[in-house]
């Protein structure tokens, strides 16, 4: 576990560009703040949920832990059911709509994870890449979510 390494990179990535910066934000004394960085003191747990959500990071990624099989797959499932929830919100149950119309969205959505994987891996120095692997990712997630909430009107009729 590289918790030491990992607060000083997810804390620049997340611009605070001085530990004297994130130590005020999470209103800590500054040398309280660095001995965490230097691994001479260890947060509580208490200051390691507050530090991970300063930096919106999971607690697992700030300690350097390893993803198990079980825990990858509960994460996709949590960001595809985040997606549906961000859809229903967004667009309501879309009950009107027939099945050749829920068609066409899933399509679409397929359609851009084809073009968020050719922008990402194909050659091609005139196109500029959309956001690379994470672009793919959030493709996959709404076509997941669609084909889930369709599956719900299917269920519900």
């Amino acid at each position: 576990m590289n918790l030491d390494k990992n607060l000083r990179i997810y804390r620049e990535r997340a611009g605070y560009a001085t530990a004297k910066e994130f130590a005020d934000a999470l209103d800590v004394p500054y040398n309280t703040y660095t001995a965490y960085e230097n691994q001479k003191r260890e947060p509580k747990l208490e200051m390691l949920i507050k530090i991970a959500d300063l930096l919106n990071v999971s607690l697992d990624d700030l300690i350097g832990r390893k993803e198990q099989s079980n825990d990858s797959l509960i994460k996709i499932r949590n960001k595809v059911m985040q997606e549906v929830n961000k859809q229903n919100r967004q667009w309501g149950d879309e009950s009107e709509l027939t099945p050749h119309q829920w068609l066409g969205l899933i399509q679409e959505e397929v359609g851009e994870i084809a073009q968020a994987v050719n922008e990402t891996y194909l050659p091609n120095k005139t196109k500029t890449k959309l956001g690379g692997k994470e672009n793919i990712q959030a493709e996959i997630y709404q076509a997941a979510a669609l084909l889930i909430r369709f599956s719900e009107k299917i269920e519900g009729e």
